[in-house]
């Protein structure tokens, strides 16, 4: 497992963030672990001390290691329309990536940053699928507004925190500063889902992604 050396960095804005040590998670189960083809889909509950949020896991059958991926939110509401998230690692988990989908919408009605997740939930939802998936630790990503998780007040790895998320490519949307922006609003067509899909292919190295994958998932799978 890789680490991150933080505490040795001169940087007094990260005096805080070093001193400090990693709370442990509390997760409960949800919901039954179902089968839907190649891909296993079971619900979790991070316990926060703030909050309960609720996630979505996505699990290919594989007997190698796999790509997986953190996602901040389960939707993003547009003006003129919205999109499932789920759905969206749901295509990426047939093309073989294990994903972690934490509940909640991006309110993208009026584009803000108002939806970056808290970092130790974020931290958290990592760490979980850390244990419970077998990982490529060399193909780890994350979703959605995470602009406050792995940056200079928050690092992605905190002393203390094992096993500790590293991801490398951001699926970057959720956020208006310009390339997120654009990319939010074409998350919310089905173009712009797999333009984002196939870049995931190419970044984590991913069998390729069928667009119809995007359109539809097994019946029930999502209604929970």
């Amino acid at each position: 497992m890789r680490t991150v050396q933080c505490c040795g960095v001169v940087v007094l804005a990260l005096a805080s963030v070093c001193s400090a040590e990693f709370v442990p998670c509390k997760t409960i189960s949800g919901s039954a672990v179902e089968q839907y083809g190649e891909v296993t889909i079971q619900r979790i509950r991070f316990l926060e001390p703030a909050e309960e949020v609720d996630a979505t896991v996505l699990l290919p059958n594989s007997d190698v290691p796999v790509p997986g991926i953190v996602f901040s939110h389960s939707a993003i509401l547009g003006t003129n329309g919205s999109v499932d998230l789920r759905q969206f690692a749901w295509a990426l988990a047939r093309a073989g990536a294990a994903s972690i989908i934490l509940d909640g919408t991006i309110d993208w009605q009026v584009p803000n940053d108002d939806s970056a997740r808290a970092p130790h939930l974020m931290a958290c939802a990592g760490q979980w699928l850390l244990l419970h998936a077998k990982l490529d630790l060399h193909r780890l990503a994350h979703a959605g507004p995470t602009r406050h998780w792995g940056g200079n007040d928050a690092p992605f790895c905190l002393p203390g925190e094992v096993p500790c998320w590293q991801p490398g490519p951001w699926l970057n949307f959720g956020l208006t500063s310009p390339a997120e922006l654009h990319n939010t609003e074409r998350m919310l067509t089905h173009e712009g889902q797999l333009s984002m899909a196939q870049f995931a292919e190419r970044t984590l190295h991913l069998k390729e992604v069928n667009p119809e994958w995007l359109l539809s998932a097994p019946e029930g799978m999502f209604g929970r």
